[in-house]
């Protein structure tokens, strides 16, 4: 096991340095200018030499690739253009915010759509099958902006017509439990959200392994539902579990733009929107390569813990 994890941690390295090389490539090659986005069209020539300089651009393609590799492994990645905050500082204010607002979603949604899917495979065809399958199918159908916006309304502002205000609506408070008012009703909607996808994602896997012989075996023997659900199927389901919720983990981490601007929730996703419509170059890169650090970490996480899970898969790679 320490070999197969240290194969897979060494097979990072050429990922990311490729990562590295295309985003550095998108972003000073391929795209436009970040000066001219920045200053605008009217800027002298002055204030565009100013600003290649202050952004390293003047430098050959080879020595901003390294500069930017320092910066990034010595976590020191410098100042924000727009605010002139640290780039650290910033990821660092803007990732407990994300977390609080997405990983309770996460928890709930996957636990709650993982039970819903093995119930809807044991009675598959029944009435509570057919139920469950319905109310998922509609709430897919259901736009998330729409959720947002009818959430809003009936747990936030017609509670106050009524002199009882069950959730803020907007605005954020660092640490517990005054946070709790503020991230609550964000979380309730993720989980409304993701609930009907992954319901049936789970069913469909857990239908499949109902399926097999040793499940025929095994209530022949006269074996409980709760054994044959949690006790096999869950079992066997587990990488497909671990391959969906884990390598979810670096877009909880970086937060949902969506949620974060709609309540003014100060998340890195809010923070990385705020960039964009600034024309922050700086943050933008650094926000994107940190990205993609966090997804090639959670895909070798998710490997990790499917060999863990399941030892044929270390034999097999």
């Amino acid at each position: 096991m320490l070999t197969y994890i240290a194969r897979r941690a060494l097979t990072m390295i050429p990922t990311l340095f490729g990562v590295s090389v295309l985003v550095f490539l998108i972003y000073h090659v391929v795209g436009d200018d970040p000066v001219y986005l920045y200053l605008g069209k009217n800027a002298t020539q002055t204030d565009i030499e100013a600003m290649r300089h202050a952004m390293g651009l003047d430098l050959p393609l080879w020595k901003q690739y390294l500069v930017g590799m320092k910066e990034l492994l010595t976590l020191d990645l410098g100042f924000s253009m727009s605010s002139q905050q640290k780039i650290s500082d910033m990821f660092i204010e803007g990732v407990g915010p994300s977390i609080a607002l997405t990983m309770p979603a996460l928890v709930l949604y996957s636990g709650v759509s993982i039970i819903l899917g093995l119930v809807c495979a044991y009675w598959r065809g029944t009435l509570v099958d057919k139920m469950i399958i319905v109310g998922a199918t509609i709430g897919m159908a259901i736009s998330y902006v729409a959720v947002m916006i009818f959430g809003q309304y009936l747990l936030g502002y017609l509670p106050t017509e009524h002199g009882f205000k069950l959730f803020e609506i907007t605005g954020y408070e660092r640490g517990i439990p005054r946070c709790l008012k503020y991230i609550v009703l964000p979380n309730l909607i993720s989980v409304f959200v993701a609930l009907g996808y992954n319901t049936r994602f789970f069913r469909s896997v857990a239908v499949e392994e109902m399926s097999k012989d040793y499940i025929r075996t095994a209530k022949a023997y006269g074996a409980g539902t709760r054994t044959i659900l949690f006790k096999h199927v869950l079992k066997n389901i587990l990488l497909p579990i671990i391959a969906r919720d884990v390598v979810t983990l670096p877009f909880l981490i970086t937060g949902s733009f969506l949620l974060e601007s709609f309540f003014s929730i100060p998340g890195l996703g809010f923070k990385l929107l705020h960039a964009i419509q600034s024309a922050d170059f700086k943050v933008i890169k650094t926000f994107t390569m940190l990205i993609a650090l966090l997804v090639v970490i959670a895909n070798t996480l998710a490997d990790i813990l499917s060999s863990l899970a399941d030892p044929r898969v270390k034999l097999e790679s």
